[in-house]
């Protein structure tokens, strides 16, 4: 024979005896070994989330910083349109080319606001929308206005995007109580 030893398979075992199925030796600790483990991974996995969570609020401030910032530079002329206007205003004698400046520098204001997305809300002959308007006050309609419809703005509303930011003051021509319904107010006898 040669000098290396053939491996050969274990010899099955005689017949009637059993064979113990043998689990590997994990040892004692293997159970919590991997409980450790399972919590270690789920305590630097919840350290992760908590991380990101914060980085995420952080860039979001960032963000807002940062469009808040560009409608600053955007009103900073309007601003100084303003003081040039008071400043012409005090040593004019006439009201028109104060009535002009103040024009121009509405006009730019809203310029500003609309490059960011601020739009008016055009509500004066318009029906009334509780979404848009908010009705002040009403006046039975006159010289040929439609019931249900703003007549009077008390104070302009704003949208930005599709979102109202605050909505138009308004005086509403109301409808008259016959076309009101029985809710209207309280019937006569």
């Amino acid at each position: 024979m040669s000098g290396k030893k053939e491996s050969r398979p274990d010899p099955a075992p005689p017949p009637g005896e059993e064979v113990a199925e043998t689990a590997p030796d994990t040892g004692a600790e293997a159970p919590e070994l991997d409980a450790a483990e399972l919590l270690d991974r789920l305590q630097r996995l919840q350290a992760e989330f908590e991380n990101y969570r914060k980085r995420k609020a952080r860039e979001r401030e960032g963000w807002a910083a940062r469009a808040v910032e560009a409608l600053v530079l955007d009103l900073l002329p309007v601003l100084d349109s303003f003081d040039r206007a008071i400043e012409a205003a005090r040593g004019a004698e006439a009201v028109e080319p104060v009535l002009e400046g103040m024009s121009l520098v509405h006009r730019q204001l809203l310029g500003a606001l609309k490059k960011h997305g601020v739009e008016p809300i055009e509500a004066l002959g318009r029906p009334f929308d509780p979404n848009l308007h908010e009705a002040f006050m009403s006046r039975p309609p006159q010289g040929g206005e439609e019931p249900g419809t703003i007549v009077q703005e008390y104070q302009k509303g704003y949208r930005l995007g599709d979102r109202t930011i605050r909505a138009t003051k308004s005086v509403v021509a109301a409808v008259p109580e016959e076309e009101a319904g029985p809710e209207a107010g309280p019937e006569e006898e």
